[in-house]
């Protein structure tokens, strides 16, 4: 019998051994994306994010939130997460006007005299009924005819709006989001498998006018 004959046994074990460990090594990997991840419920994020798309998070990010960045967050007494972008940072000062064709933002970043306009490309599209100017003390939408005014992000909190401008209760309705009740960063898709990878991000703040 020849050397190679004597190894077939060992390399049919190998091989089967090594097909057991990917096996395994996959049923691990769904555990482990279904454990960090989250379903987007309802469409105010839309068109970035779809009801029932399913979004990869990184639950140890809670203290390496940046501008921008799409979170999941509970808000007000609501115990149900919420996935928001964040457009208000701590210290900031922001103001929304939504009284023309599409909102208006602005943001004087912590420390900065300078005043921004968050440009988001989806808001111009999502004009619906939620388009009350902003904000009171708490960051909420103003009512009546009060006139929108500035209001300082408090130092352990969040502004945070959805994509879906007409269509989102986040901190224009129930206030800021508080540091410490961000559960997590997402910047991945999991499902739909047609859209998988990394979210698109290009939102960004551009000098206001005079």
């Amino acid at each position: 019998m020849s050397h190679r004959a004597e190894r077939r046994p060992w390399l049919r074990t190998a091989l089967g051994v090594t097909a057991l460990v990917l096996f395994f090594a996959g049923v691990l990997v769904v555990i482990a994306a279904l454990a960090f991840s989250v379903k987007v419920s309802g469409h105010s994020m839309e068109p970035t994010l779809g009801d029932g798309d399913r979004l990869l998070v990184n639950p140890f990010a809670g203290d390496d939130i940046h501008r921008f960045d799409i979170v999941e967050t509970t808000l007000g007494d609501r115990e149900i997460p919420l996935v928001k972008r964040v457009i208000g940072m701590p210290g900031d000062r922001v103001r929304a006007d939504a009284s023309g064709a599409a909102p208006v933002v602005r943001v004087r970043p912590a420390g900065s005299a300078r005043e921004y306009v968050v440009d988001n490309p989806t808001w111009a599209g999502r004009v619906g009924a939620k388009t009350q100017p902003c904000c009171t003390p708490e960051g909420t939408t103003v009512q009546g005819t009060t006139k929108p005014g500035w209001v300082t992000v408090p130092e352990d909190s969040y502004w945070v709006v959805g994509d879906n401008w007409g269509g989102s209760d986040d901190s224009r309705t129930f206030g800021f989001a508080r540091a410490d009740h961000i559960e997590a960063r997402v910047s991945f898709r999991l499902q739909p498998f047609g859209d998988f990878g990394s979210l698109e991000d290009d939102v960004r703040l551009v000098p206001a006018t005079p």
